[in-house]
C-alpha cells in the first residue's frame, strides 16, 4: 500500500522528533557534566483561544521562514555554540536544507567566532559537520551534497543519544579549529 503525503509528513515529523530528543538527551549529558549548556530553540507558537476557567487554551505552532537554529548555548571555556539539525534517511544530505535565513544566522554567528555547526543524521548515522565546511561546498565544489564519506570525520559518538561534541575519532568540538572562525 502506498503512503500519501500526509503519511509521510507524519513519519517525517515523529523522526525529526526522535532525533531532536536525543540531541537534547546530550545536551542534558554535557550540563550535568558541566561542558556545555545548550538548549533547544523553542519554535514560535501562538494562543488562539483559552478557556480562563479550566486553563485549558487552543493553541498553532507558527511556521515562519525566518525559523532560527535549532540549538544555542555556551561551551566550557565561553564559547558560543549555535547550531542546526537536520536528517535525511537518503544515502546523500543536500545543502539546500537550510533555509536562507538559518545561512545567514549561521554565517552571523560564525563571523562573531561561535562554534557553529550542522548536526545530521544521515541514514541512522550521525555527524556534527562545521559549518565552515557547508559554506565551503556551497561556495567553491561543483556539487550540492554531503555523503557519509564525505563526512566520516565528522561522525559523532551515539549511545542512545547524538553526541554532537564527541567524535568517534576520538576528537572533541571544542578543541577543533575548523568550528570557529580564527580570531585575531
Amino acid at each position: 500500500m502506498q503512503k500519501n503525503r500526509s503519511q509521510i509528513s507524519r513519519v517525517n515529523n515523529a523522526q525529526s522528533q526522535i532525533f531532536e530528543n536525543q540531541i537534547i538527551m546530550a545536551c542534558m549529558g554535557y550540563t550535568n557534566e558541566k561542558r556545555a549548556y545548550i538548549e533547544k530553540t523553542p519554535e514560535p507558537f501562538r494562543v488562539i483561544s483559552k478557556n480562563h476557567t479550566t486553563g485549558v487554551f487552543t493553541g498553532r505552532f507558527i511556521k515562519y521562514k525566518n525559523a532560527q537554529p535549532d540549538f544555542k548555548g555556551t561551551i566550557f571555556g565561553g564559547s558560543a555554540i549555535c547550531f542546526e539539525a537536520k536528517q535525511t534517511m537518503k544515502d546523500k544530505i543536500k545543502i539546500s536544507v537550510l533555509t536562507d535565513y538559518q545561512e545567514e544566522a549561521l554565517e552571523l554567528h560564525y563571523q562573531l567566532g561561535a562554534v557553529t555547526g550542522i548536526c545530521i543524521n544521515l541514514n541512522n548515522d550521525f555527524y556534527f559537520v562545521p559549518y565552515s565546511l557547508w559554506r565551503l561546498c556551497k561556495e567553491q565544489w561543483d556539487r550540492q551534497y554531503f555523503t557519509k564519506e564525505d563526512l566520516k570525520e565528522y561522525k559523532v559518538r551515539f549511545n542512545g543519544a547524538v553526541n554532537f561534541l564527541d567524535f568517534v575519532n576520538g576528537n572533541k568540538v571544542e578543541f577543533m579549529k575548523e568550528f570557529v572562525i580564527c580570531k585575531g
